[in-house]
């Protein structure tokens, strides 16, 4: 994929914000990465978090197009309203969201707050004070059945995904809004450190693993999504998009077995086994995998295959060890 590359931009005739919530989640991080210093087109990037406690690496972040870090909790209506007042946007990245599946099932009011009401709160504002904004809602390819990705079946099997499509349906009520079925694989935070930490620092500590033969999925990388993003904005594109990686996907064991071979730890300590053979508090679907062709079309190039994104996702991690040496 082809980084979108654009002009440098004087602030004072900056076309109006890009306001990017869940700014210090995992994937605001790649968002903030990707556009804090040539911003989206010219527009500033105004990243907005709930409080500061988990946000260190947006917080310590700069750029000359990223503003100062906004709090904000967006399911209370007053407050998301006079935040889109005052920025007036012309774009908002919807990344935030209560995604701990088991949480989910365990708290349904705060699912429903986070992920539901949170999106009626842009929503309303946004018909009110801003209707030519452009919303990018990201959603998650837990809105399918079990296997049902390959062929658009809807179909949660948990808390999380019936909240997440319920926001869906409330974010295409605004008019110009692309909603994009994610699952992306990276580096992760402090908070939510991501499979590839869990899996380096359990091996290196001679830690048993279980690798899951069952768990299909084909995952982008995250660093990939600020750019299908910014294409997509450019070219006004609307309406519900997968973004994963293509070709046929992979079991998560084979996939981090090849994370494993690439950064050459030891695997004495991992075994494969079954998550269908695990009593867990919240279903999990099987079978994650999704078409991309859709996506593929739109952007007119193909998307990077699983292998690539397995090739990037190392060459992040060997990066960001060699970063931490120093």
């Amino acid at each position: 994929m082809k980084t979108v590359k654009m002009a440098r931009t004087d602030n004072r005739n900056a076309p109006a914000p890009v306001l990017l919530t869940g700014a210090g989640g995992a994937l605001g991080l790649y968002f903030c990465s990707a556009w804090a210093k040539n911003g989206l087109a010219g527009r500033r990037i105004v990243p907005l978090v709930r409080d500061g406690r988990q946000q260190k690496g947006t917080l310590a972040m700069t750029g000359h197009y990223l503003a100062p870090v906004e709090h904000v909790d967006l399911a209370d209506h007053a407050q998301t309203e006079a935040l889109i007042v005052r920025f007036r946007p012309s774009v908002i990245i919807h990344c935030a969201a209560l995604a701990n599946v088991d949480r989910c099932e365990d708290d349904l009011d705060k699912a429903f707050r986070d992920n539901v009401e949170g999106t009626r709160s842009i929503v309303d504002a946004l018909q009110s004070n801003a209707p030519d904004c452009h919303l990018v809602h990201i959603s998650t390819d837990q809105v399918y059945r079990d296997g049902g990705g390959c062929r658009g079946e809807i179909g949660p099997v948990n808390v999380y995904g019936w909240t997440k499509l319920w926001s869906e349906d409330i974010a295409r009520q605004h008019k110009v809004t692309t909603v994009l079925r994610l699952n992306y694989v990276g580096r992760g935070t402090s908070a939510r450190p991501g499979l590839v930490a869990w899996l380096v620092d359990s091996l290196r500590a001679e830690k048993p693993v279980t690798l899951f033969q069952d768990v299909l999925f084909n995952p982008c990388h995250g660093a990939l999504v600020p750019q299908v993003v910014e294409r997509m904005i450019m070219a006004q594109t609307t309406g519900t998009f997968n973004l994963g990686s293509r070709g046929g996907g992979l079991s998560k064991a084979d996939f981090l077995l090849g994370v494993a071979q690439k950064l050459c730890l030891p695997t004495q300590t991992a075994n494969l086994g079954r998550l269908s053979d695990l009593s867990l508090k919240a279903p999990r679907s099987l079978d994650m995998r999704m078409d991309v062709s859709a996506t593929e079309t739109a952007l007119g190039e193909q998307l990077p295959s699983l292998m690539e994104t397995l090739e990037m996702l190392v060459a992040e991690w060997r990066k960001e060890e060699e970063h931490n040496a120093w």
